[in-house]
């Protein structure tokens, strides 16, 4: 009975443990040496206000917010200035913004090639849509649209030959 008293029943009759279940100081407030430290309360370690525990202190949940304030003052200030800076940039996030990538070809070479490539690109539902966008963002592609040796001659022999529709061609 005595042992079980006991256990109920903390230093200054803070209760711990309650109906067989550990209760941490509810109004207490864990703080570790380093943090007793950074806080300049070192002179109160032995004190009643710091209760040691384990490898640390509790304290009284009310002086551990006055002495924080002091610590840092304008901890509030820069949490606000956090806030208000994660308020602003989910708002930017939520706007319009517009196409990286515009309709208007941006290589040199084969501008004609890469208007087609992103016009089918745009519709990703279709295979061709899939392949146009996969050869647009490839690296292996990149010089097609920027070494002059692999720019396409449409008055090419070959390319006629290929492709025997001008006019099919302009459709694409």
């Amino acid at each position: 009975e005595l042992e079980e008293r006991d256990l109920t029943k903390g230093e200054n009759g803070d209760s711990m443990i309650q109906n067989g279940e550990e209760n941490v100081f509810d109004n207490y407030k864990f703080v570790s040496r380093d943090e007793v430290e950074k806080l300049g309360i070192s002179n109160l370690v032995g004190t009643p206000l710091l209760k040691g525990y384990m490898h640390g202190f509790f304290m009284d949940i009310q002086l551990y917010n006055r002495v924080r304030a002091v610590a840092n003052p304008f901890e509030y200030e820069e949490y606000r200035k956090k806030k208000l800076k994660e308020k602003i940039d989910s708002k930017r996030a939520s706007r319009i913004t517009p196409k990286i990538g515009s309709t208007a070809p941006s290589s040199k070479v084969n501008p004609t090639l890469e208007a087609r490539l992103q016009k089918k690109s745009e519709d990703v539902t279709k295979q061709g849509g899939v392949v146009a966008k996969q050869v647009l963002t490839d690296t292996r592609f990149g010089n097609l649209f920027t070494n002059p040796d692999f720019e396409v001659n449409v008055e090419d022999k070959g390319f006629k030959l290929r492709h025997p529709s001008g006019h099919a061609l302009s459709k694409k």
